[in-house]
């Protein structure tokens, strides 16, 4: 007894004798073949026949038989596109190949995000140092401000406003290469020993763990 009617209540399908088969496929888009048949099932001229029935839809036939189940002319017939185990397997290839060529897309990615996380995590790791040493440099520089206030109150407002810019502006200038290069050394050894060195010759707080969670 044939086996095709149990398949086809196996997978909700329908099956049809051999001399249906050209009738059916006017309904089907995509067709896969695979029997152990060892001729042809279906010649050029019957596929032919669908096409002309089908309205102008066109039809993906898959043939993994072998040997072949469907004429290969059947490739030549306007809307068939056949794919035999050969097509198959160079589609494999150029699949994985492609893969291929992104692994070292994916790598520059993964590399990119890195260097992303670690210059933000180096960032918050000194964050508080330079913080710390901004704040003591302004404390310092308004104490010093402060120390000179009867003198400067001999001063006309706009002069006043002069030497307050004055101050602020050679704190900036004092901090600001000093400030660079901790955060550009953060996350090293030199890092951590430039880190260690400010909090000590200036005599800041020792900065709590950032160690991420």
């Amino acid at each position: 007894m044939s086996r095709g009617p149990e398949l086809a209540a196996r997978v909700g399908g329908r099956a049809i004798p051999l001399d249906a088969v050209t009738a059916a496929l006017v309904e089907c888009d995509v067709v896969l073949v695979s029997t152990g048949a060892p001729d042809i099932l279906v010649e050029r001229s019957a596929v032919e026949d669908v096409m002309t029935n089908r309205g102008g839809r066109a039809m993906l036939v898959v043939d993994i038989g072998v040997p072949r189940n469907i004429d290969p002319g059947a490739a030549e017939v306007f809307g068939v596109t056949l794919l035999d185990i050969d097509d198959l397997r160079a589609y494999g290839e150029l699949s994985l190949e492609q893969r291929r060529q992104e692994i070292g897309k994916v790598r520059d990615l993964i590399t990119d995000e890195l260097d992303r996380h670690r210059v933000e995590r180096n960032a918050r790791e000194v964050a508080p140092i330079v913080t710390a040493l901004r704040a003591r440099a302004e404390a310092l520089r308004a104490a010093e401000l402060q120390r000179s206030h009867a003198r400067l109150e001999e001063l006309a407002p706009a002069q006043r406003e002069a030497v307050e810019a004055l101050t602020q502006a050679l704190v900036n200038k004092l901090l600001h290469e000093p400030t660079v290069r901790l955060k550009d050394a953060a996350g090293s050894a030199r890092g951590a020993l430039y880190a260690d060195a400010v909090v000590e010759l200036f005599g800041l707080p020792e900065p709590e763990s950032t160690t991420d969670e």
